[in-house]
């Protein structure tokens, strides 16, 4: 069974060129448009990675990345920004490595492919966490 990564992105294209790059190197890439959608993916689908954007309506990153890490602290978030500050988000928000749009296509699925590699050390959510956080989800 492949691994599974998620990429949370308000831009579809931006999400078509990830899914499509990490399909080709023998990933399961699944797709939210915000953070709130994200949440969702995460809890039922359990990604070994999180690819996500900070800047996004509805829910942005920083508010999705609040809530990841009481359902499912375990699971590394590889940040992208359009900040030019690129170097300071992964510090600041607790992300793995942050990118700079437009993305390098190649290192991203490079570094996906070293995290997905750590998976064994991925724990799956406390339930008593994951009812907790069910009502940020929308309906």
């Amino acid at each position: 069974m492949p691994h599974r990564v998620l990429i949370i992105d308000d831009d579809a294209s931006t999400r078509t060129l990830l899914a499509h790059a990490l399909q080709a190197e023998g990933y399961d890439a699944i797709t939210a448009e915000n953070g709130a959608h994200g949440l969702r993916r995460l809890v039922q689908q359990k990604p070994c990675v999180i690819v996500l954007d900070f800047d996004m309506p509805i829910m942005d990153g920083h508010d999705f990345r609040e809530i990841q890490k009481r359902v499912a602290p375990d699971v590394p978030i590889i940040c992208i920004t359009g900040a030019a500050d690129e170097e300071h988000v992964p510090k600041r928000v607790g992300a793995t490595v942050a990118h700079s749009k437009p993305i390098d296509v190649e290192a991203l699925c490079s570094q996906v492919a070293e995290l997905c590699r750590r998976e064994h050390s991925h724990r799956e959510p406390e339930p008593t966490a994951v009812a907790k956080s069910r009502s940020y989800f929308p309906s």
